[in-house]
């Protein structure tokens, strides 16, 4: 079959937020692991394609010392040519496979190796995992995600497809990911025409026609290395976590607390679910069956760690809290006066708890910023706090509502009057088809004006003058027509910009 580079496509990727130092050394110390402090570490990113996982992380961390390797060498230059122009001085990159890599380079307190595991043959899988044992630091964390059984069992049958429809086809790397997916889409129609004509007609084609709607949304570049890659192997989360142990690692958690807790269910099905599984290993990979996972980010640490399962709500101090959740508004679906509800990515919590409540509220009047645990106590009084609230936090972070942090990042809620925005954020928005990193790591699709905006936020302009640059920069070169409306006049220009920085400032884009 073809074979696309990564020189051919460079793999453009984001920031990986769950992959940041700040969040891996939290869910570390939670479970009992020394993690060190993020502000001096040394951090080493296996795979770093173009550089803009770490070179967001370095932008927030100047004081550590970040390291990526890669082995496509366009990839690195792309990467090189980002940290120069941030004027990053504490991270470099270079050209260097990982079986090459070893002892030479030192050890690191962090290691990511985000999209390598499940894309490379097994003896590379096998050092991948063998440098991470070797290089980890005594309390370090190594981040690794891959494709993961039973989902993958799913998703496999379209990505068989594309790789037989494109396995004798000599075309540029771009028109080979044009080919595949449109052979994809003609294969689908006729199953689901198949599918009609048939009371009853098969599931099969229901399953092709969701992978089919998830691919039509995801750039060339992840169908290039996703489902044309010669390599991809998905593998079952407790295999994983066997082979890591044959290379004196250890599992401490997954980067997503969801992944680890079980959802809220009837006490007797909870108990019999548990009763399956006495063991944490077992009981995620039961879970993985139960919502047919697809992709995994784990957390491991040296063998030898003592770890404590579950942890103890006093695993709680010396980290900070950021709410991931909304309150339903009035006028909402679900809205009560009466009982106020927090949406969050595990579902919808009625906060009947009154201490509960009151520690979620404190948490919602500092968004974006995150609370340590020490503050978020003295707010609503050290002794209830720790005694009933903590065990309460705890159990919403396991559910999606809370994330947690070491030295967690400041930005700011209210724009200044020369706003700011995250250096890496500023980089990423000259570029088409990019979703900016916010000083949380976090990314989002941003809308079209805070987009077009976020380059001009340098600090060295006061809000007249971005008014003017709306009307006279943005506007008239723009294809959206909210931007064009925006620049309308001075008087549209100022209120869309009141709007637009406050949309940033939300999201942790804007800092002091």
């Amino acid at each position: 079959m073809p074979v696309i580079s990564y020189d051919a496509i460079p793999y453009e990727g984001t920031a990986v937020e769950a992959s940041h130092p700040r969040r891996l050394a939290a869910l570390g110390r939670l479970f009992g692991v020394e993690a060190p402090l993020p502000s001096n570490a040394r951090i080493l990113e296996i795979g770093s394609a173009i550089g803009e996982n770490l070179c967001a992380i370095a932008a927030g961390l100047p004081g550590a010392l970040c390291l990526g390797i890669d082995n496509a060498p366009r990839q690195v230059e792309l990467a090189r040519g980002t940290a120069a122009r941030l004027g990053l001085r504490n991270v470099r990159f270079e050209a260097l496979d990982i079986s090459d890599a070893g002892p030479g380079l030192g050890t690191f307190d962090y290691i990511i190796a985000h999209g390598v595991y499940s894309w490379v043959e097994a003896p590379v899988r096998d050092r991948l995992l063998e440098v991470c044992g070797e290089l980890l630091s005594p309390g370090g964390i190594a981040f690794v995600s891959y494709n993961c059984y039973p989902g993958w069992h799913l998703r496999q049958p379209l990505r068989e497809l594309m790789v037989f429809a494109t396995r004798n086809v000599r075309a540029p790397a771009g028109q080979l990911v044009g080919h595949a997916r449109a052979m994809a889409e003609i294969v689908v129609r006729t199953a689901l025409d198949l599918e009609a004509r048939l009371p009853g007609g098969p599931l099969y084609a229901r399953v092709l026609a969701r992978e089919l709607e998830f691919i039509a949304e995801r750039p060339d570049d992840y169908i290039a290395h996703e489902h044309l890659e010669p390599t991809n192997v998905p593998v079952y989360f407790a295999d994983f976590v066997a082979h890591a142990a044959r290379h004196r690692l250890q599992y401490v958690g997954d980067a997503w607390p969801l992944r680890m807790a079980l959802p809220d269910l009837a006490s007797d099905v909870a108990a019999e679910f548990e009763s399956l599984a006495p063991d944490q290993v077992e009981r995620e990979q039961l879970l993985d069956f139960v919502h047919g996972r697809t992709f995994r980010e784990s957390l491991l640490c040296r063998r030898g760690i003592q770890l404590e399962r579950p942890p103890r709500p006093g695993r709680l101090r010396g980290l900070a809290l950021r709410l991931l959740g909304e309150f339903i508004a009035p006028g909402e679906e679900r809205y009560d006066p009466a009982l106020p509800k927090l949406v969050h990515p595990g579902g919808i919590l009625a906060l009947r708890d009154p201490d509960l409540l009151e520690a979620v509220r404190v948490l919602d009047a500092q968004r974006p910023a995150a609370v340590p645990a020490e503050e978020l106590a003295a707010s609503v009084g050290p002794r209830r706090f720790w005694q009933r609230t903590a065990s309460k936090l705890l159990r919403l972070f396991f559910h999606g509502g809370l994330q947690l942090e070491v030295e967690p990042a400041r930005p700011v809620a209210t724009p200044g009057a020369m706003p700011r925005a995250f250096a890496m954020a500023r980089d990423q928005a000259r570029r088409d088809g990019t979703m900016p990193a916010a000083l949380t790591h976090a990314v989002y699709d941003v809308p079209p004006l805070p987009l077009a905006l976020l380059p001009w936020l340098d600090g060295t302009r006061t809000r007249e003058d971005l008014a003017r640059v709306i009307v006279e920069e943005l506007a008239p070169r723009a294809e959206d027509d909210a931007v064009r409306a925006a620049g309308v006049s001075y008087a549209t220009a100022r209120v869309a910009l009141a709007g637009a920085l406050q949309w940033l400032a939300q999201r942790g884009y804007l800092e002091a």
